[in-house]
């Protein structure tokens, strides 16, 4: 059997090495010619010399002038602030400084004008040709001239900046190149003296009137002080007046009230004693003058009544005499203590009055105190204002003192610095005759070799006859072995016997009777025994069986038992699955009808255990369709790749015999596929079938052809 379909072609790989290689001396002289042009071009042309010169981008600021901040250093040093240096230097005011400075406006290498005309120029204008049309200003040429052959790029993952330039002669290039640089960085420094400069003037501008201002506030805060008598005083003159005088007074208060206090606790004591005829012990009168001396008569006295009892009796004259003076004394003693008692009470007296003097000067000073505070309040504000002005008038001279001296001194730093300077190049970047011309001549074979392949390919030389890119279909045909009987279809009664051999004898009884049907059925068994043995060796785990709609037209063939049955005698574990609605695997493989099957599986009504049976004649397991049959209830893929899968892990083999509608979910896992037809392998409907299964499966197929009995064809030829 054929392996091709009418009509596709593929490449003839073989063919087109072999035409191309006969072509090959034909191409090689082409790319040696192609190579002596391009160096031969190359060696006329001009050189062009490259030089480069590299910057380094970094903060110009050392540790004793550094006054920018962390934010702005970040800005300047990130990639954004790399790619705005780069613009700067590819601006236009840095290229005409550098043609300026070094007069590349009467260069011919940038103004052709200055340039002799060439052959093809004369030429041109002679035929008139020639480029008449308004002629641009010289300084736009030579500066879009110089703007092309300038390249600068930032190096990546650094903050170095390559400056290059190309020029025809190496010393100019480099001199372009370190030009172009140290404009740069003159540019840069002249930003920073003209901001510098601006900046100054406007400090000084702001330094004059912040003069006037603090003036001002600060006599506003005097004038208020004044008005206000918030005069200051003490040690740091850190109190006003009014609250010093109040703190004075309230401290003489304190002090007058003690004193006030203890004499009328002394004079209280000695009013006491007094009243009760105690001894005079207070503090007061022993240290009183007169009683000092009165003690020292009583002392004297009791000395001579002491001598005189040695002596004399208790009523002698002179002892009565000697305590009559004693009595004196006591009395004396008492008078005196009355007298130190009107003392201290005309002290606690005169502390009394002046205390309530005192009061009185506070509650005044407590009164002016509070005025005061409600004018300190705003005396503050005036002073936080004048501090303000002060502060911003001191940060102010501060900046204007730095620039002044930044300029006095011309210490003008810039954020960039020449890493590399530029060094006239020893050999030219363009031409590179050699490799150039080495590249031409293979690009020059590759196309011809294109060139050949296209044709060839148009004329039908270089293809062949497609061949399947999948495996061949194996083709099972016996010699006039019907796989299915004609209908009708004739029922199996259950508990029937069947014949003593297995695969004709089940077919044979799902056919009409026919005297060569014996044979027929050899030749069958043959067939599936080798089928069924290919499929073992290829270890498919699922093996889907589906027809042709002519293979269906007169009864569905059994040929999906009959495979489960061989594949049963090779002694794997097998299982068909009946996905069609007309019991006619159920009655072929010898079971009752209304059978729980697949659908009610499918359906959650029942489990593997209720709706797998075993086939009466061989070791095989079948699941038949059961009561639910509707095909669109199964179109859930989840769940059936789910029942699928446990299946394919169960079995070594499962069979699905199924219709047409189902391959899109079963194929795609398959391992094997039959399709099974009654026409020709290479019949339009057999084609069809073939091809619905490679469509949505990478399983191998195999096509059983199944002829018409011979009593049949018979017929049909009556």
């Amino acid at each position: 059997m054929s392996n091709t379909y009418a009509g596709d072609v593929e490449i003839d790989l073989g063919t087109v090495f072999r035409l191309v290689f006969r072509k090959l001396p034909l191409l090689i002289l082409f790319g040696i010619a192609a190579a002596a042009g391009v160096y031969y071009l190359l060696s006329s042309a001009d050189p062009v010399y490259r030089a480069e010169t590299t910057l380094l981008i970094e903060t110009g600021e050392t540790d004793l002038t550094r006054n920018t901040d962390a934010a702005t250093t970040a800005a300047l040093l990130d990639q954004q602030g790399v790619a705005s240096q780069v613009q700067l230097i590819r601006s236009r005011d840095v290229a005409i400084a550098v043609i300026e400075q070094l007069g590349l406006e009467a260069n011919p290498d940038f103004d052709p004008a200055l340039k002799e005309p060439g052959l093809v120029d004369r030429l041109m204008g002679m035929v008139g040709l020639g480029d008449d049309g308004p002629a641009a200003p010289v300084e736009e040429v030579v500066l879009a001239d110089f703007m092309s052959r300038l390249s600068v790029n930032p190096i990546t993952d650094t903050r170095v900046i390559a400056i290059a330039f190309e020029a025809g002669d190496p010393r100019l290039a480099a001199d372009i190149a370190n030009a172009i640089a140290a404009q740069y960085i003159a540019q840069q420094r002249e930003v920073q003296r003209v901001a510098t400069a601006v900046a100054t003037d406007w400090l000084q501008t702001e330094i004059d009137a912040l003069s006037a201002r603090v003036v001002a506030a600060e006599e506003a805060v005097e004038t208020f002080r004044a008005d206000n008598n918030l005069f200051l005083t003490g040690q740091n003159a850190a109190v006003t007046i009014t609250a010093q005088r109040l703190a004075d007074a309230s401290a003489e208060l304190a002090r007058v009230r003690t004193t006030r206090a203890e004499a009328e606790a002394k004079a209280a004591l000695i009013r006491t004693t007094l009243d009760e005829g105690g001894a005079l012990t207070a503090l007061d009168i022993l240290n009183s003058p007169v009683v000092a001396n009165l003690r020292e008569q009583e002392v004297a006295i009791r000395g001579q009544i002491a001598e005189a009892s040695a002596t004399l009796m208790p009523g002698h004259p002179q002892i009565r005499a000697l305590n009559a003076q004693l009595a004196d004394i006591a009395e004396a003693v008492r008078a005196e203590a009355r007298n130190v008692l009107a003392g201290l009470e005309t002290e606690a007296q005169l502390a009394r009055n002046y205390e309530a003097q005192l009061a009185a000067t506070e509650d005044e000073l407590r009164a002016a105190a509070a005025v005061s505070n409600q004018a300190e309040v705003q005396l503050r504000a005036l002073e936080r204002e004048a501090t303000a002005e002060r502060d911003l008038l001191e940060t102010y001279l501060a900046l204007a003192r730095e620039a002044v001296s930044r300029q006095n001194a011309n210490f003008l730093p810039v954020n960039v610095r020449v890493v590399s300077p530029a060094a006239p190049a020893l050999e030219p970047s363009y031409p590179k005759p050699i490799p150039m011309s080495i590249i031409a001549a293979l690009l020059v074979m590759m196309l011809g070799a294109a060139i050949v392949l296209v044709r060839e390919l148009a004329s039908g030389r270089a293809t062949r006859p497609a061949l399947i890119a999948r495996p061949a279909p194996l083709i099972v045909q016996p010699a006039a072995a019907p796989v299915v009987a004609a209908p009708p279809l004739q029922p199996v009664v259950p508990g029937d016997e069947p014949a003593p051999w297995s695969e004709g004898g089940d077919i044979r009884r799902m056919m009409p009777r026919d005297p060569g049907i014996d044979a027929v059925a050899a030749q069958v068994e043959q067939a599936l025994g080798g089928m069924a043995a290919h499929i073992r060796s290829a270890g498919a785990r699922r093996v889907l069986i589906t027809m042709t709609p002519s293979a269906l037209a007169g009864g569905r063939p059994l040929a999906a038992v009959a495979l489960a049955r061989a594949l049963s005698r090779t002694g794997a574990r097998v299982l068909l699955v009946d996905l069609h609605g007309d019991e006619a695997d159920r009655m072929a493989m010898g079971e009752a009808g209304n059978l729980p099957g697949f659908g009610d599986l499918f359906a959650g009504e029942a489990s593997f255990a209720q709706v797998i049976f075993r086939d009466r004649i061989s070791p095989a397991h079948f699941i038949p369709a059961g009561r639910r049959r509707r095909l669109s209830d199964m179109m859930d893929g989840g769940r059936m790749a789910t029942l699928v899968a446990a299946l394919d892990h169960t079995y070594d083999h499962v069979v699905y015999d199924i219709g047409s509608e189902m391959l899109p979910l079963l194929g795609p896992g398959a391992g094997m596929a039959v399709v099974v037809t009654d026409r020709e392998p290479g019949d339009p409907e057999t084609t069809r079938g073939f091809d619905a299964v490679r469509a949505v499966s990478e399983a191998e197929v195999m096509v059983l052809v199944a002829e018409a009995p011979a009593a049949e064809q018979a017929g049909a030829a009556a």
